[in-house]
């Protein structure tokens, strides 16, 4: 695999530091919730982020898991984003925290947001690993970035090409003979 890569953008100890400070913040927005929040990630690429997020929220929490295709096989722009898994928990006035690996062309923090809204949450917000300000629209926003990147593919830490390099403990750019 290391030799797959062109080079790191964020290595784990960055990872680890940046994700402790993202808990921090969300939790100093519901800091006197007796409901608790409910975590929706999105399935599959959140969720080595989501495992380290939630070690570091000092609340309680439920969560709903949907998942959403966007980047089916071995692409590296995404496309239209479809659901394939829906919510399977009530979210009718409780406060809502999607979580994503990336926010790029905004296609699926767009679906996810319709529809979860649709479900009455008291409050839903979005917190993203990385986000690509270039490419981000200006009417889908997170609430919560990890670290903006360039407009570049990368994989690692559960972002995936062609369902390989999850595992990648670092945020990488792959050399481009391999995509």
């Amino acid at each position: 695999m290391e030799g797959d890569i062109d080079r790191i953008l964020i290595d784990q100890d960055g990872l680890a530091r940046r994700v402790r400070e993202m808990a921090g913040e969300i939790a100093a927005c519901y800091p006197d919730e007796d409901t608790g929040l409910v975590l929706v990630p999105i399935l599959a690429g959140s969720i080595i982020f989501l495992a380290d997020l939630i070690r570091h929220l000092p609340m309680k929490m439920k969560l709903g898991m949907m998942t959403v295709s966007s980047y089916a096989g071995a692409v590296t722009a995404s496309q239209d984003a479809s659901l394939t898994r829906d919510l399977n928990i009530d979210i009718t006035d409780q406060h809502v925290l999607v979580i994503d690996d990336i926010l790029d062309t905004g296609k699926t923090l767009r679906l996810v947001g319709q529809r979860l809204r649709e479900r009455k949450p008291r409050t839903l917000r979005t917190a993203v690993l990385l986000r690509k300000p270039s490419k981000a629209p200006p009417d889908v926003m997170a609430d919560f970035v990890g670290f903006e990147i360039a407009d570049e593919f990368v994989v690692g830490y559960g972002l995936d090409y062609d369902g390989h390099y999850r595992n990648y403990p670092h945020i990488a750019v792959l050399k481009p003979e391999k995509y």
